[in-house]
């Protein structure tokens, strides 16, 4: 049904070449159209073999005055059977390869068209549905456990969005499109969700029957997904319609686990705006869990899990405010959306469960990408990474890095600000795209002059800081303890030196009358991103009761010296521990600098944070150190103390475990 090659070449002379106008998945170019709406009627004759006939009715206006203006359209696995024009026959050209990001369809729509005129083009295809391929296959369609559903983007497919494996459309974030889906199934033993809200099903003469779902606010492609299944429909009472679909042998335990959602939704209207869509939705797949708009599918293990924290839940829910509600213009930004809904994962658990859960959420975050995922995907920004394997479109960075950043953020200017930061950014750009500028103006009033530094430090640099913390006795105080990053001093790295690092810092400060208070702030650093304390005691280093940050004590050291009677100074041993923060077990480590007396056998204790004796060690006079386990201590920050002649050294201990 194609014309000559020699008049499809005359024609595309008209308008621009199609290779300089698409949009890349990593780079948003401005189209001559501009879809308005997809009108979408889809038959699956057998779902288990992912058979689809489709047609997609699309509404699209020009945004700029145009002669024999193109469309370009994404389908990927799938037959072209014919296109229409304004209802007559059109034409299509397919450039690309699949290996390529921006294999796409071609239609020119002949005539001259104003900027804001609206023309028609309506496809029909038909095929088998296919997904992104590879070892690992997620993005697309997927018939698993007796249910055909659609995962919007992949982790390792060139184009990022998987719409294409399904529908055919413009699959580019930065086109938000009004959404009308008709899915028509075998019989009625068949249940279809999909996105928006559900008109009356019709039962057609043939038996089959179809699904009418209606999205009435703007939706980016990747975010569209259908669910076909003999599925049971939960339903939970909430401000909007809270419904999940499950298979009826996962009722029981998929209620449990999606019992609290309608709490999460006040959550998170609370902290970030009311909530966007007109229903919460929830389906179970095998595959993995993905922030469908209204239309969430959740793991089919975590339903099965009985869990009400359901922090998965949490996560794809926080997505209809970033992600969903608010896009990325292109995927080089996914850190809007996954960093956040991260986070928001611990603003769920302190909700539910209390500030100190948030914390060792946070912390377990930060534990997680120093010690994980940095060592497993490279270490690289969050805005614009790389995405060639050992990372993929979703790196672990941007969810575990980025929610800690977000949770720095917050440490800096406050709660009041930094959710009245998000609810804004949410607010300004509802509905449509956004780039990492945007949040940066949201949240500019609040961070003040540390904006600019802090972007550049935690959002476009990479790494985290490095600390050494070096005690020594004071000149008004027993200690004067002077905390430095030591990221770039050795091994070649290139990490920033951050200045808009908060540091949580706990220690023992002397009242006037002689007794002891403790002080539990957070710090920020010096212009060469230090920081000195005098104290008492340090009792600990991003352990205390008010933030956790991206920081990896490297080394902990206190330093000793006495006076001789010719007045010569000379040192006694210092002692420091590792690794920081410790999860099982720690190491104190004796060295011996300059002229030392003999050596002398110590005793180690471990202290909480009231000074309490919890548990103790020794150390034989010839040992340079002593291995702690600290495998039954709960988190939390303690003291090491440690005794040896007359002199008595404490070192600030952090203990985590791992996610």
């Amino acid at each position: 049904m194609q014309k000559p090659l020699a008049l499809i070449a005359a024609l595309l002379l008209l308008c621009p070449r199609a290779e300089a106008q698409i949009s890349r998945p990593t780079l948003y170019r401005p189209q001559v159209f501009d879809v308005q709406h997809y009108d979408v009627d889809v038959r699956f004759p057998d779902p288990a073999k992912r058979l689809i006939e489709g047609r997609v009715e699309t509404r699209l206006a020009w945004t700029s005055r145009v002669e024999n203006g193109a469309y370009t359209f994404h389908l990927r696995g799938l037959e072209i059977d014919s296109v229409l024009v304004d209802g007559k026959a059109g034409q299509w050209k397919t450039y690309g390869l699949p290996a390529d990001d921006t294999m796409h369809h071609r239609v020119v729509v002949p005539g001259v068209h104003d900027s804001g005129s609206v023309s028609t083009v309506s496809i029909y295809y038909r095929g088998t549905m296919t997904n992104e391929g590879g070892s690992s296959p997620w993005g697309g369609v997927q018939y698993d456990d007796s249910v055909l559903y659609a995962l919007g983007v992949g982790f390792a497919n060139p184009s990022v969005g998987a719409t294409q494996h399904w529908l055919a459309c413009y699959d580019h974030p930065s086109d938000k499109v009004m959404f009308s889906g008709r899915f028509t199934v075998p019989d009625s033993t068949w249940v279809v969700a999909s996105n928006g809200l559900e008109s009356p099903r019709v039962r057609n003469a043939d038996g089959s029957v179809t699904y009418i779902w209606t999205e009435k606010r703007p939706i980016a492609t990747y975010l569209m997904t259908f669910a076909a299944a003999r599925f049971r429909r939960l339903d939970l009472p909430g401000r909007v319609p809270h419904v999940f679909y499950v298979l009826r042998r996962d009722s029981a335990l998929s209620a449990r686990s999606y019992r609290l959602v309608p709490r999460m939704t006040e959550t998170y209207s609370r902290l970030y705006g009311d909530y966007p869509f007109d229903k919460v939705g929830y389906y179970n797949s095998v595959k993995g869990s993905m922030e469908h708009q209204g239309m969430i599918a959740l793991a089919l293990s975590i339903a099965r899990s009985g869990d009400t924290a359901n922090v998965t839940g949490a996560h794809e829910l926080a997505h209809q405010w970033f992600g969903d509600c608010v896009s990325p213009r292109d995927f080089r930004y996914a850190w809007l959306t996954e960093s956040f809904a991260t986070y928001s994962e611990c603003s769920w658990l302190e909700d539910l469960r209390g500030w100190t859960v948030y914390l060792s959420a946070v912390q377990g975050k930060a534990r997680s990408y120093i010690t994980q995922i940095s060592k497993s995907e490279g270490v690289f920004a969050l805005e614009d990474f790389p995405r060639a394997a050992p990372s993929s479109n979703y790196p672990g960075t941007i969810y575990a890095k980025g929610a800690v950043v977000l949770a720095m953020a917050r440490a800096i200017v406050g709660d009041s600000a930094f959710y009245g930061a998000l609810r804004s950014y949410v607010s300004n750009h509802a509905y449509a795209t956004a780039v990492t500028d945007d949040f940066r103006r949201a949240i500019a009033p609040a961070l003040g002059d540390r904006t600019d530094a802090f972007f550049s430090e935690w959002v476009t640099g990479k790494g985290w800081a490095q600390l050494a913390i070096e005690q020594r006795p004071g000149e008004t105080s027993a200690l004067s303890v002077r905390i430095k990053q030591v990221q770039n001093a050795t091994g070649g790295r290139q990490w920033p030196v951050f200045t808009t690092l908060p540091l949580n810092v706990v220690y023992s400060q002397r009242r006037p009358d002689g007794g002891l208070d403790t002080v539990d702030t957070i710090l920020m650093p010096a212009a060469d991103g230090s920081y000195t304390i005098s104290c008492e005691r340090l009792i600990s280093v991003n352990g205390g009761s008010r933030c956790r940050s991206l920081v990896e004590v490297v080394s902990t050291t206190h330093i000793g010296v006495s006076e001789l009677e010719s007045n010569l100074r000379r040192m006694t041993p210092s002692f420091s521990l590792a690794p920081q923060p410790a999860s099982n077990t720690v190491k104190v480590h004796r060295v011996r600098i300059g002229r030392l007396p003999e050596a002398a056998a110590a005793t180690i204790q471990i202290l909480d944070l009231n000074g309490r004796k919890i548990a103790e060690e020794s150390m034989a006079a010839d040992d340079t150190s002593a291995t702690l386990n600290v495998q039954s201590l709960p988190e939390g920050p303690y003291s090491v103390m440690i005794t040896q002649g007359g002199g008595v050294v404490c070192l600030p201990l952090l203990i985590t475990r791992e996610e």
